[in-house]
């Protein structure tokens, strides 16, 4: 039979598991505003029941229960939709960076405003028109030397920014890059934690909820495939290149070149590293495509037609008041309005040419235009009516077009690419936020919930104490009242 103290066993058993109960309780109301955190419950199943031996059956109707212990103390969490988040964060860190980048590049080109470059241009162009009228006037000539300066100092210093920015973008490449090889490595070292607490067969969930929040990190900065084995560890690859495998960790290197940072396997001969999302694959594309071979690039053929269009027609004409009879009103023909660029960074280096800066340099500028017969007429303003033309009307071949409407057409390019950006990125964070309501509802901690469990074990607490209380009270009868009568 039983013994007579199987009860109290019993009673302690159920003490035991709903004190856990609670304090697995308190655990989830403590941690129901940390970050990341799961909530965590515990599986009661009943203990191994007691069967009375005897020859033929059991002297007792059935097995007699032995009371409950607690199974497992498992987190709550949704692995699909943890994929999920993941996958989602690549995208919108990839287009977070993109939307953050344009808005800086449209804070650089500053348009439309009244010191943009096509303010600039369009300043330009009127003072040519206006010379074209008065082209004896040296104050008008003044404003064409002028206004072509600030053009020309407003284009290098919008691609001066511009570079600036690019340069900027790779220290931001150089700092993700650090960030990965640490996160990688707190991801190993959970890994190996982990493992050790699994092996002895219990559940790390304050670790696994740890190690999701790095994986989740990582996953926005760069894509990544995860995987998880038997023992809980967790094997991240990078475009299928192994970044962590249980608790080893591939490094991440910077190698400078001329066009920026290249990023490879540390320890393999250079081989690169590729990245098809994230935030690092939005910084590779801004400072590439975007920047290097777009907006960069395009300003450069604005530069060099400008220059090329520009010194074509001005060097046909003659300066100030050319009178061939008067030698002191000669002045070299075939000047160039904007310096030669030798070095072919045709937006970085433009500027005006050393003949029109110079002391004589008003009387240089080539508004007049030599008659079908080649006459020089003082006062004529053919040639700065054929340059405004240019500057307005004129198709230029390079550019498919004039070049105001080049400049116009890569700005608003520019906002085309800036709403796009800001519609992707808002279309994310509504996926994002719905995913994430899905996995609070799923992982998160309800007070309200909590507070109903906390209720329960504690009356289950009570209810076996009280058990405890009445075998002690029937254990007194036997041994202190049982054969008292008769003495």
């Amino acid at each position: 039979m039983r013994s007579t103290f199987a009860g109290l066993q019993l009673g302690l058993r159920a003490l035991q598991a709903h004190q856990m109960g609670l304090s697995v309780t308190g655990h989830n109301i403590a941690n129901a505003n940390t970050e990341g955190y799961s909530r965590q419950r515990i599986t009661l199943v009943p203990s191994n029941p007691y069967t009375a031996p005897s020859f033929n059956r059991p002297r007792t109707p059935g097995q007699m229960g032995t009371g409950v212990e607690v199974a497992e103390i498992k987190r709550v969490r949704d692995e699909f939709i943890e994929m999920q988040l993941r996958m989602e964060s690549q995208t919108t860190g990839q287009w977070q960076v993109l939307m953050d980048g344009y808005e800086q590049i449209e804070m650089i080109f500053n348009e439309p405003s009244d010191t943009g470059i096509s303010s600039s241009l369009t300043a330009f162009w009127k003072s040519w028109q206006q010379l074209s009228l008065t082209p004896a006037d040296l104050a008008a000539r003044a404003v064409v030397r002028q206004t072509g300066a600030l053009l020309a100092d407003g284009i290098s210093h919008t691609y001066t920014q511009l570079h600036r920015y690019r340069e900027e973008i790779d220290g931001a490449i150089g700092v993700k890059v650090n960030r990965i090889n640490y996160l990688a490595q707190q991801i190993a070292d959970l890994n190996k934690q982990i493992v050790a607490v699994t092996v002895s067969g219990d559940h790390p969930n304050d670790l696994l909820d740890a190690r999701d929040l790095l994986v989740k990190e990582l996953a926005q900065i760069t894509n990544i495939q995860a995987v998880t084995d038997e023992e809980l560890q967790i094997h991240i690859s990078v475009s299928g290149s192994s970044l962590v495998q249980g608790s080893h960790v591939s490094t991440l290197a910077l190698r400078a070149e001329p066009q920026g940072f290249r990023i490879v396997w540390e320890g393999t001969n250079d081989v690169a590293a590729v990245f098809n999302g994230g935030e690092l694959k939005g910084l590779f594309q801004l400072r590439d495509e975007i920047l290097r071979d777009g907006y960069m690039t395009e300003l450069d053929r604005l530069a060099e037609a400008l220059i090329a269009k520009v010194n074509e027609v001005h060097s046909q004409g003659y300066g100030y008041d050319a009178d061939e009879s008067d030698p002191d009103a000669r002045y070299p023909d075939g000047i160039n309005f904007f310096a030669d660029v030798s070095s072919g960074k045709w937006a970085q280096d433009i500027r005006l040419s050393d003949q029109i800066l110079g002391e004589d340099g008003l009387k240089h500028i080539a508004a007049g235009l030599e008659g079908e017969s080649g006459e020089r007429v003082p006062g004529n303003g053919d040639n700065a009516l054929a340059i405004a033309s240019l500057l307005q009307e004129d198709r230029v071949a390079s550019l498919n077009g004039s070049i105001p409407d080049f400049l116009s057409s890569l700005i608003a390019s520019l906002g085309v690419d800036s709403q796009e950006a800001q519609r992707m990125l808002a279309n994310q964070t509504i996926l994002m936020e719905h995913l994430e309501r899905r996995q609070e509802a799923v992982s998160g901690v309800a007070l309200d919930e909590e507070m109903g469990n906390l209720i329960r074990f504690q009356h289950a607490y009570n209810a076996a104490a009280r058990l405890i209380t009445a075998l002690d009270e029937t254990l007194s009868t036997v041994i202190e009242r049982m054969g008292i009568v008769g003495r």
